[in-house]
C-alpha cells in the first residue's frame, strides 16, 4: 500500500464481524474446520483471514468468502490509516 500524510495505508477485513453476524443468523457457532471444508480451502487459509493476516489475496479464495458470507468485495475488506 502507499503511504499518505496521515501515515501508512494498510488492507483490513471484516471477516470475524462477518462471521459473527453468520453465526448469530443461524444460531450457532461456525468452526474454521467447517468453514475451510465448505469453501474446499485450507484451514490455515481460514485462520489467517481470521487473524487478518493475509499478505496475498487469492482471488477464487475472495470469491468464495463473498459467496459464503453473501457479501460484496467491499464488505469484506477495507483500507485503513495506520
Amino acid at each position: 500500500m502507499t503511504e499518505n500524510t496521515q501515515g501508512t495505508l494498510k488492507l483490513h477485513n471484516r471477516f470475524l464481524a462477518l462471521l459473527a453476524a453468520k453465526e448469530t443468523r443461524e444460531g450457532r457457532r461456525i468452526r474454521n474446520k467447517e468453514i475451510a471444508q465448505v469453501l474446499g480451502i485450507n484451514e490455515h487459509t481460514v485462520a489467517r483471514w481470521i487473524r487478518n493476516d493475509v499478505t496475498k489475496i487469492d482471488v477464487p479464495v475472495l470469491e468464495r468468502f463473498c459467496a459464503y458470507f453473501e457479501c460484496d468485495v467491499g464488505d469484506l475488506l477495507y483500507i485503513n490509516n495506520e
